[in-house]
């Protein structure tokens, strides 16, 4: 793959990754919002969260993953100009995609989550990492080269 059509590939893969986060985040906080039932144990959309839709903390969660989904579209334009945003998108999400790994494996009930919220958050790693151009490690704009 040469480096322009890994920026092509790039490009597009933020743009979906965005903008399926942001429906699936708007979704979640609306069912917060409301207190969905579906969203609650037994529902059938519980696969989606960890807690209760009485919870405080996953619509703290949706709300960062919300604006972030918002700056990855931004990014999605000019990723070589927010490297250091991507960057840390990668890390967080791998970090955040490990720290899940122990509770998943200890709470059976969770042991879906390998298949729905694991792959979600440690995807944007994988795909900033190796759909990134090699020539990305030029100088960022403002600095000389």
């Amino acid at each position: 793959m040469t480096d322009d059509s890994k920026l092509r590939a790039l490009k597009v893969f933020l743009r979906a990754y965005a903008i399926l986060s942001l429906i699936l985040f708007v979704g979640l906080m609306i069912g917060f919002v409301v207190r969905a039932p579906i969203l609650d144990p037994g529902g059938a959309w519980h696969v989606l969260i960890w807690d209760r839709v009485t919870d405080p903390i996953p619509p703290m969660l949706f709300a960062i993953y919300i604006v972030w989904s918002i700056f990855i579209y931004r990014a999605a334009g000019d990723p070589l100009a927010h490297k250091m945003f991507l960057d840390f998108t990668a890390w967080a999400n791998l970090a955040h995609g490990i720290a899940m790994v122990p509770h998943a494996l200890m709470m059976p009930e969770y042991h879906i989550k390998f298949l729905t919220d694991i792959p979600w958050v440690v995807l944007p790693a994988i795909a900033i990492a190796f759909l990134r151009p090699r020539g990305s490690e030029v100088a960022s704009p403002g600095t000389a080269s």
